[in-house]
């Protein structure tokens, strides 16, 4: 058991700030349990920070998903100026940028589209199959035919594409670490587009500088903005303020200013 002593560190505003789709079960307030690749934590929110329930070796790992390297505090002193933007960051303070598994949000991301929470929920769910840990793209290829029955939709082809380009060529997910080469890369894939791409980015990769604009953030720029893209969606951290926007105007906070 570790004690995490950070101010910007809110279980409760990370799972319901749109990022996290797979791995996180709810226990009890401020209780979680979460999986991510063949790792597990049970993370308990405290005044000033969580504590983190885990094997000794297993705490350098959740330290990374957590993304604890990062000083979001300095984040927050150098965000542009803009009123609105003040106060979601002030409202969501607490909300970190996970270091998500790759694989495990590529698939997410994938069912994410034209989706809603709990059919998203349900159909990883039923791919996981009984799981405790998501299946790798080897094993889901061999399982691929059920796809079809896990309540995914159109999307079920996009991902058994995938699994038999990845099967045929032997080869592992993998994405180059210039910015403009993955994105494109993975709008090479079938079934992801320039939201999705940017999804993985942020979320798989931690491009901080990638703003995923969905429907909830072109209602920001027209309800906030007159209709144009803020200043802020060119910063290098897009992706924070894009997921603090999200989740003060997704729960109420912007009001009806």
């Amino acid at each position: 058991m570790k004690k995490i002593v950070c101010r910007h560190l809110d279980l409760k505003k990370i799972h319901e700030s749109g990022q996290v789709l797979l791995g996180w079960t709810r226990l009890d307030e401020g209780k979680y349990s979460i999986v991510s690749s063949n790792h597990k934590l049970t993370a308990t929110q405290t005044e000033d920070g969580a504590v983190f329930e885990c094997a000794p070796e297993e705490e350098s790992y959740w330290e990374h998903y957590f993304d604890l390297e990062t000083d979001y505090g300095e984040i927050e002193k150098a965000f542009p100026a803009d009123d609105y933007l003040a106060r979601a960051l002030d409202y969501g303070r607490g909300i970190r940028i996970l270091n998500q598994d790759l694989w495990e949000t590529v698939i997410s991301f994938i069912v994410s589209q034209n989706n809603n929470i709990p059919r998203i929920t349900g159909s990883l769910e039923r791919i996981k199959n009984g799981r405790e840990f998501f299946p790798d793209s080897a094993e889901l290829y061999l399982e691929r035919e059920r796809l079809s029955n896990c309540g995914l939709g159109y999307r079920d082809r996009y991902l058994i594409n995938l699994l038999e380009e990845l099967h045929e060529e032997r080869r592992s997910l993998k994405f180059s670490d210039d910015m403009a080469a993955a994105y494109k890369e993975l709008t090479d894939i079938c079934g992801i587009g320039a939201k999705v791409a940017n999804c993985i980015l942020l979320f798989g990769m931690h491009r901080m500088e990638c703003c995923p604009v969905d429907t909830w953030m072109k209602k920001i720029f027209e309800k906030r903005y007159g209709g144009e893209a803020p200043a802020w969606v060119k910063n290098e951290n897009a992706g924070y303020y894009q997921q603090v926007t999200f989740y003060y105007e997704r729960n109420g906070g912007g009001g009806s200013r």
